[in-house]
């Protein structure tokens, strides 16, 4: 046997000894499982964020979406409604007149102002005696509706001659009238304040003229 040929029985017999060695064949898998390992936890790290980043997209409105869901639209509607409230007329407010006794009105005036009087005859309309309103020409008719109704209402009543008052009556706030004046204008009335005394009474009056 040759110089070289008992050299690389040497290193075949080392060879064979190391990889026999269960030592090193175990520190061989080991690093090879340590690799794997890592492979596949980046991998998996990988697709993980693919998948969130999917979901976060999937889960966002689009633009046209988040427009439309917007409440800008409600706020057109709310501002529509408030102009269109805004130009509707308000209610106007009743007129008032107060009446001590023995005192009348002519409602026809352009001021209703309460003068002295005896009855209700000529222009005076409405005539208060301290306990009893009386109408010129029986121009007191019983109404039981509300003050929004009575321009529909009243000219329909009077018109028609149904439950008119047939004299002078104890008026009681909160009773309401529909009422023709002397000119035979429409209207409507309502006791806002009653004090019923022979010298010392008065009434006090809310009231609107239609026509």
């Amino acid at each position: 046997m040759t110089n070289n040929d008992r050299g690389r029985s040497k290193t075949d017999q080392a060879r064979n000894v190391k990889t026999s060695d269960p030592a090193v064949a175990a520190a061989l898998v080991s690093r090879r499982g340590a690799i794997l390992a890592a492979v596949i936890t980046a991998v998996v790290g990988l697709v993980g964020a693919v998948v969130v980043a999917l979901i976060n997209t999937s889960a966002q409105p689009a633009k046209g979406a988040d427009d439309r869901g917007s409440p800008s639209g409600s706020s057109s509607q709310d501002a529509t409604s408030a102009q269109q409230q805004g130009n509707k007329p308000a209610e106007a407010v009743p007129e008032q007149v107060k009446l001590d006794a023995d005192m009348g009105v002519d409602l026809d005036a352009s001021r209703a102002t309460p003068v002295s009087a005896s009855g209700p005859n000529g222009d005076i309309d409405l005539y208060f005696n301290g306990s009893y309103l009386a109408a010129n020409r029986s121009g007191l008719f019983y109404y039981y509706g509300t003050e929004q109704e009575a321009a529909a209402q009243c000219p329909k009543i009077v018109s028609e001659g149904k439950g008119t008052v047939p004299g002078p009556e104890v008026i009681f706030a909160g009773v309401q009238h529909c009422l023709r004046t002397s000119k035979g204008t429409v209207g409507w009335l309502s006791a806002n304040d009653v004090k019923i005394a022979e010298n010392s009474g008065y009434i006090v009056l809310n009231y609107k003229l239609f026509n």
